[in-house]
């Protein structure tokens, strides 16, 4: 069973991504709504990925996070986001990222990507 950190802002989706998660054979570890959290949280737990919003709470965003955890640990990354412009693409694929999904979730494209790690 892969743990995960779930990093989300909004608590719906928040909820149905843990139901995801859970519903592949995922163990989520821990929980963070900001980047802050998520810095903390991965650091603490050592999870074998992390689900990441990109846009959060205060002023650092998933990216920035990811940026900082990778600085202390090689803990993969699956990307979540509304936003598909190519720019934060490109700044995400400059991390350890294993997927980049756009939302709404699909469970079969989350599946795949996780399987792979």
């Amino acid at each position: 069973m892969k743990r995960v950190l779930l990093v989300e802002d909004d608590f719906i989706l928040a909820l149905v991504h843990r139901k995801y998660l859970e519903r592949i054979g995922c163990e989520v570890i821990g929980t963070a709504t900001d980047g802050e959290g998520a810095i903390l949280s991965a650091l603490k737990y050592l999870p074998d990925f992390i689900l990441m919003d990109i846009r959060l709470e205060g002023e650092m965003d998933g990216i920035d996070a990811m940026s900082k955890i990778q600085a202390e640990s090689n803990i993969p990354v699956i990307y979540v986001t509304g936003n598909s412009e190519p720019s934060v693409f490109e700044k995400a694929s400059k991390t350890n990222m294993r997927g980049f999904l756009i939302k709404p979730l699909h469970l079969d494209e989350l599946k795949k990507i996780v399987d792979s790690i």
